[in-house]
């Protein structure tokens, strides 16, 4: 009778200590939660800072550089558009961002984040011609350019042909190598296009009927 009240007293002893440990795992393991906070599967951790970290596509695309400065293509605001005086041809009006040598090799250098000295240069380029017309160019420094500057207009006499290895032939071939030497897929999108088309075309006969041209 007292062996088997001892070995109920075992077990008991035992179920006790069981209890015990399991009751103490759960707390530990509140604990750990509450100090490290919510726990996240895995990987998913840094999910937030790595998107904030992550940085928007550049706008500029870096095409050549020489002793004196490194080229960006700004490719927001460049593209194919139509031709002046014309109603179904198309060239590319290109964007160029010249920025110091000493400044753009910086490990760190950001051409969307530039405030240094650099210059802006505005081109057409025809294809289809082979040729390049220049507009202007912006010095910047120290800010942005300012939206009042005055372009060379639009002249069919200012086509130029290309001379190797020059900055023209550089920023040509570039452009070209971007947006390719033809653009079959654009099209009038509105009534408004079609009229001021037609009606450039009537000004343009008028003209060269005055010889004016």
């Amino acid at each position: 009778m007292l062996y088997r009240l001892h070995r109920q007293d075992v077990i008991m002893v035992k179920k006790s200590i069981i209890l015990l440990f399991t009751v103490l795992s759960i707390l530990c393991s509140f604990s750990i939660v509450s100090a490290d906070g919510v726990q996240q599967p895995p990987g998913s951790s840094d999910s937030s800072s790595e998107d904030t970290d992550k940085k928007a596509p550049s706008r500029f695309i870096r095409f050549a550089e020489d002793e004196s400065y490194v080229y960006y293509l700004d490719k927001k605001d460049s593209g194919w558009v139509r031709r002046p005086y014309t109603m179904d041809k198309y060239v590319i009006e290109a964007w160029v961002k010249m920025v110091p040598y000493e400044y753009a090799t910086y490990e760190m250098y950001s051409p969307e984040a530039d405030d240094s000295r650099y210059f802006l240069e505005h081109y057409l380029v025809d294809p289809q011609n082979k040729k390049i017309q220049f507009l202007c160019e912006i010095e910047v420094e120290g800010g942005r350019p300012q939206n009042n500057i005055k372009q060379r207009k639009y002249d069919h006499k200012h086509w130029e042909p290309l001379i190797p290895e020059s900055v023209e032939d550089t920023v040509y071939h570039a452009v070209v190598d971007k947006y390719g030497k033809s653009n079959e897929n654009n099209t009038w999108k509105t009534i408004d296009e079609i009229i001021d088309g037609l009606f450039s075309v009537r000004v343009l006969k008028e003209v060269i009927k005055m010889g004016k041209i």
